[in-house]
């Protein structure tokens, strides 16, 4: 499928070349210049409904996605006065309200890919489809995407339309500046900046900070007249059908699991009652392990192969779980959980990494690694995918874990399109299948929904961000591996020529056992005593909300939330947040949650276990006092847990006990 994508692609090169000059630097457009822009419509995030396990869109209020209103007004910006941008999407009739609204805010002109054909349609055949309507419509010099949709928290169909098209991507740009036919954009990454350089054409995607978005009433786009919308057919695509809709589509989608509220949503009457009620949940000691009995079934799997859609497929390729990475300690929560599954199939694992300096990987074996690859010069994504996708494709494994990191989701991706199989973005869990198959849950609407997805490929693929895996303790004695050197990829296309890192310790809350996370009800004067609580916390990892971070009072690197960080401590106490989604699924495998509010109403309260009501400059020195009178700082510091990672949703097995229990598997996750 991408293979012959990106051979129809360099056919197209040599018969018609991309327009020459392009975007303009500080002199302005020098030539016309046509951009692409990628929108879906998804429904409104705060409004859904459920039925038979899925999720209603009839009737339920629509809207562009907010990422890919910042595509389109910098598509509009830079084109100009002489450019031309024209959007696409993909969905029901209704989608062509997408398109209205971005033609009224500068677009020139959509294109609706609207057929019962597509239906059923993942992240590849959706990539398929829209790459197929993009090069039937251009040359383009750029093309746009949100960085990813709010509905499913997934940005892979930017990363796999520039695949199938053969172009350069950068994901999660915050500035950019095109002169003449090159481009230098300052991407946002998980701790910091990088600044990358390259040639048009090229497709990006866009960060929530990049611009202000496309917006219109829709009393203004209902004007816009239908014959600046084409429509097009899977007939109109230069596409097998069988590579579109659900018949091309290598992962679908069991029923919807709606997460009820699972904490204790409980108002304390003062500070010594909070704290009681702290120590009565185990929010200063390390979690009871769960009972082994309740790990004999998996409900979810055991739906799906009653549904028939089990996803088997003939095994083929070696019976192994893969795990990519670029940092050891994320390297480790993958391999305890890789080790889990392997556990289940009776298969091994491998570890895939860039890290070459052999002093930086000790412990790869302890955490669960039987093999270890190793890809060299390979800095840029695009390079890792390539050594990646070589390598899998080659050796087959049974599944592939990425790491779900900014710069390992677009690994993930490419290998996915250039290999057409399927892939899970950002699992909150992993299952084994009756029938040994990979069931992946991946989170919606800010974890207010889990959708479990399985893939039919013969490699399994799923990303998982970091902090939502526990470490395991390691393997004892696990003998340091020899590394096996993979092919050198070819030289990127896109180079990274700066680095800024805006936190001196980009793991810490990764790592941390306690968190205290601030909203912007908390100003950074008042940080000094935030930080007097974090110490009476055992020097709790500081953590923020995204309007935080972006005014600057807290480094991009603290952020908690659907474009920030997943957590997992022991206990997390949030100040001065209101609970919005978008921050609290950053925050849901936290063992214990508590909030401080002044507002009796505010969201956080109903998704937490203990609340306090009232001005944090008046609690938060109580509670402060209150716990250093307890004396919870030493108690935290002096107490017996794993020494990275603290999930308290995870059960703690150590890998060689996993080895040895192969006769009587574990489900992955520690779902019941």
């Amino acid at each position: 499928m991408a293979r012959a994508a990106r051979e129809r692609s360099e056919q197209e090169r040599e018969t018609h070349a991309f327009p020459v000059g392009g975007l303009g630097g500080s002199d302005g457009i020098q030539n016309a210049v046509k951009i692409a822009v990628l929108v879906k419509q998804i429904p409104a995030p705060v409004e859904f409904r459920m039925h038979e396990g899925r999720l209603v869109r009839d009737g339920v209020p629509l809207e562009v996605n907010a990422y890919c209103r910042r595509a389109n007004a910098k598509a509009v910006e830079l084109a100009g006065a002489d450019g031309e941008v024209v959007v696409f999407t993909m969905g029901p009739p209704a989608a062509a309200d997408a398109l209205r609204e971005m033609i009224a805010c500068g677009a020139h002109r959509g294109v609706h890919l609207s057929d019962p054909a597509f239906a059923g349609s993942d992240t590849l055949a959706t990539a398929v489809a829209l790459a197929a309507a993009v090069r039937r419509e251009g040359p383009f010099d750029l093309v746009l995407a949100g960085l990813n949709s709010l509905d499913s928290d997934t940005g892979q169909v930017p990363v796999e339309v520039s695949e199938l098209l053969d172009l350069p991507f950068a994901a999660g740009v915050r500035d950019l500046d095109v002169d003449g036919r090159s481009f230098t954009a300052r991407l946002e990454t998980d701790d910091g900046y990088h600044t990358v350089t390259g040639d048009l054409p090229v497709a990006l995607s866009a960060a929530e900070r990049l611009i202000a978005p496309s917006k219109a009433p829709p009393e203004v786009y209902a004007e816009v007249a239908d014959d600046r919308i084409l429509r097009l057919a899977a007939a109109d695509l230069d596409v097998p059908v069988e590579q579109l809709g659900a018949s091309g589509s290598p992962t679908s989608v069991g029923p919807v699991r709606v997460l009820t509220a699972t904490r204790r949503a409980l108002r304390a009457a003062s500070v010594a009652e909070a704290v009681d009620m702290l120590e009565e949940f185990g929010a200063f000691v390390d979690p009871p392990e769960p009972d082994d009995a309740a790990a004999d079934a998996s409900p979810a799997s055991a739906a799906l192969l009653e549904a028939g859609t089990d996803g088997a497929h003939a095994e083929v390729g070696e019976r192994s779980v893969w795990c990519f990475f670029t940092e050891p300690e994320v390297g480790a929560e993958l391999l305890g959980e890789a080790a889990e599954l392997a556990a289940w199939i009776s298969g091994t694992v491998t570890a895939v990494t860039t890290i070459a300096d052999a002093a930086e990987r000790p412990g790869l074996a302890a955490a669960g690694a039987d093999r270890l690859l190793l890809i060299e010069s390979a800095a840029e994504p695009s390079e890792q995918a390539a050594a990646l996708a070589a390598a899998a494709a080659q050796r087959l494994p049974w599944g592939l874990l990425v790491e779900g990191t900014r710069s390992g989701r677009v690994v993930a991706s490419i290998v996915a399109a250039r290999c057409g199989w399927g892939l899970t973005g950002d699992a909150v869990g992993l299952e084994v299948s009756p029938s040994g198959r990979l069931v992946a849950w991946k989170p919606a609407f800010g974890g207010r929904l889990q959708v479990p997805i399985l893939s039919r490929s013969p490699v399994q693929m799923a990303t998982i961000r970091p902090g939502v895996l526990a470490l395991r303790p390691p393997r004892a004695d696990a003998a340091e591996l020899e590394a096996e050197l993979l092919p050198a990829p070819p030289p990127a296309r896109i180079r990274t020529v700066a680095v800024e890192r805006d936190d001196a310790d980009t793991g810490e809350l990764r790592r941390a056992r306690t968190v205290v996370a601030v909203g912007v009800g908390v100003e950074p004067d008042g940080y000094p005593v935030i930080d007097e609580l974090r110490a009476a916390l055992g020097d709790a990892a500081l953590g923020a909300t995204r309007r935080v971070t972006d005014r600057g009072w807290v480094p991009r690197g603290r952020q908690i939330g659907v474009t920030g960080h997943a957590v997992s401590p022991r206990l997390l106490v949030a100040v001065g947040s209101s609970g919005r989604f978008n921050h609290t699924v950053g925050i849901r495998n936290a063992g214990v949650l508590m909030a401080v509010n002044s507002d009796p109403d505010a969201e956080i309260f109903d998704q937490v276990d203990v609340g306090l009501i009232g001005e944090w400059q008046t609690i938060v020195p109580k509670l402060t006092a209150e716990l250093n009178k307890r004396g919870i700082a030493d108690r935290i510091r002096s107490s017996d847990a794993p020494t990275e990672g603290t999930a308290t949703t995870r059960r703690e097995m150590r890998v060689s006990d996993l080895r040895a229990s192969r006769a009587k598997p574990v489900r992955a996750s520690g779902r019941p």
